[in-house]
């Protein structure tokens, strides 16, 4: 598996596109409504928001990601990383960036690669 990191707007998407050469239509765009994995693709972008969406169904989002590893040992995971910045007043908010810590650091764990984007330049971590 590998984990793809990075702040909003600095090149996620397209360093996996070009990166393991992909098309657009092989990557789920996760939800913050829905926690429900694809069962037909490998590729998973916005990780954060279905954290969200598996916190509001009050779903373990670590073991949603097990489950969905188990059938993608593969697959390829982008996630923004919202633990930068200035500390959210609303607790649910800091439930939630701290839950997308924890996945991250699970999956960083676990992952074969693991590489952070800043200004569009990887930098590969593990």
């Amino acid at each position: 598996m590998k984990l793809i990191i990075g702040g909003a707007y600095q090149g996620k998407l397209t360093y996996v596109l070009e990166q393991y050469q992909v098309d657009k239509e092989e990557v789920y765009y996760a939800s913050m409504t829905c926690s429900e994995l694809p069962a037909d693709k490998k590729i998973v972008y916005h990780l954060e928001q279905w954290v969200l969406a598996c916190q509001k169904e009050g779903r373990n989002a670590t073991e949603k990601l097990n489950e969905y590893l188990q059938k993608f040992p593969d697959a390829v995971l982008i996630c923004e990383d919202v633990s930068c910045g200035v500390v959210p007043v609303d607790p649910k908010v800091r439930q939630w960036r701290e839950a997308v810590g924890r996945c991250t650091a699970a999956l960083s764990q676990r992952a074969d690669e693991v590489v952070r984007l800043f200004c569009g330049i990887p930098t590969k971590l593990k």
